[in-house]
């Protein structure tokens, strides 16, 4: 994508004048630097001796996060474009407002300058968060990665106390709670294109002799799904109230593969919520299998899974021959 400044804006009746690449290069001060020497030696001259390491440590860590907060917050305002009209992709946005706005680093919060544009009653684009690949509007590239990984891992309140913990960026509950849902929903509209740049870099390891195929579900309580009234129903029908009341099945898969020892090399985890028959899964699991032996042939196949009997229903007969 091309961003291109207008000096000024096109006068009807008149030619658009002639419209120039903004490549100038960013020039960034060495301010925050500066500050971060000057407090770094008062700190070790209030300090000296040091009595307690673990305070000490603690501020040199946010000293030199406000010092790379403030050198990224530079780095974003030189990316911005302030400048009546913006041409993307031969169309020709206007501005409408300048602002500042909060961004998440990888090291904490920044407050940055930024221009909107808009063409006709499109929604704004910002052209600073375009060239930085602001992440939802809110987390750099970096973050965004970070956040993803803990939120993957744990509750979005744990991963919060993990990342204060850390020292480094510092997102609100709701902001990490709110993150995997706006991914998905990005992930969801582009999901096929996006599954093929991962299996294009899925990489069998040159010594693997086997690869092993499995899947499995696991029932997750839905937020909608009514568990109190489902229960008190049955109850109330003198049946059952044990089990999954309120659960649909979440399918996760994975493809492994070992050496001629049983070593275990490496493994690509594939995970999906609650849907009839697993089927995005089961596809998705496929499609890396088809990768896996287009690149080694030789593999030897196994197929893992429980006794459900739709997971057997689908190794055994949507995929190739191996051992079950």
């Amino acid at each position: 994508m091309m961003l291109i400044a207008h000096n000024t804006l096109p006068v009807r009746g008149r030619p658009m004048e002639v419209c120039q690449l903004r490549t100038e290069a960013a020039t960034i001060s060495c301010d925050a630097i500066q500050r971060l020497g000057h407090q770094l030696q008062a700190l070790r001259e209030s300090g000296n001796p040091i009595r307690h390491f673990e305070e000490f440590e603690q501020t040199v860590n946010a000293l030199f996060n406000q010092a790379q907060q403030d050198f990224l917050a530079e780095a974003l305002a030189e990316l911005d474009i302030d400048t009546p009209a913006i041409e993307v992709s031969g169309i020709t946005y206007k501005q409408v407002l300048r602002s500042y706005k909060t961004y998440q680093t990888a090291v904490g919060s920044v407050r940055v300058m930024r221009t909107l544009y808009r063409n006709g009653k499109e929604p704004c684009i910002v052209p600073m968060e375009l060239k930085a690949g602001i992440v939802e509007g809110f987390w750099t590239p970096r973050a965004a990665k970070q956040a993803a990984w803990v939120v993957a891992q744990m509750s979005p309140g744990e991963a919060k106390s993990l990342l204060d913990l850390m020292g480094g960026m510092s997102p609100s509950e709701s902001s990490l709670a709110r993150f995997p849902r706006q991914f998905n929903t990005q992930w969801e509209q582009h999901r096929e294109p996006f599954e093929e740049m991962l299996i294009e870099k899925l990489n069998v390891p040159t010594n693997a002799a086997t690869v092993a195929a499995s899947l499995d579900g696991v029932m997750l309580p839905m937020k909608d799904g009514k568990r109190v009234e489902k229960r008190a129903r049955s109850a109330s029908e003198g049946k059952r109230t044990q089990g999954p009341t309120g659960c649909k099945e979440a399918s996760c898969g994975t493809l492994s593969f070992y050496d001629q020892q049983g070593e275990r090399l490496s493994t690509v985890r594939i995970g999906r919520m609650p849907e009839t028959k697993k089927l995005t899964l089961k596809q998705s699991l496929s499609a890396l299998l088809q990768e896996a032996l287009r690149q080694k042939p030789q593999l030897s196949l196994v197929k893992v899974a429980d006794g459900a009997k739709d997971n057997w229903s689908y190794l055994s007969q949507e995929l190739p021959a191996g051992a079950l």
